[in-house]
């Protein structure tokens, strides 16, 4: 079957943002865990909430045809 979108060179740049999310969240920088006090990383609940607008964001766009954030720095 071929390929008819790719999703992920399309929307690079929100896949990134939710990535780097995530790969934060693995390495275990989640603020009040393991003794990190350092509020720039976010609570867990904060992340999670991150992370749902940032999917919600981007299946609205892929649903939708619409343009990714790479696409308008162009």
């Amino acid at each position: 079957m071929e390929k008819v979108l790719n999703v992920s060179a399309k929307y690079a740049v929100e896949i990134a943002g939710i990535k780097a999310v995530l790969k934060e969240l693995e390495s275990g920088r989640i603020y009040g865990f393991n003794g990190n006090c350092t509020p720039a990383d976010g609570s867990l609940e904060t992340n999670v909430d991150v992370l749902t607008v940032q999917l919600k964001d981007l299946l609205d766009k892929i649903e939708y045809g619409k343009a990714s954030r790479c696409d308008n720095e162009h």
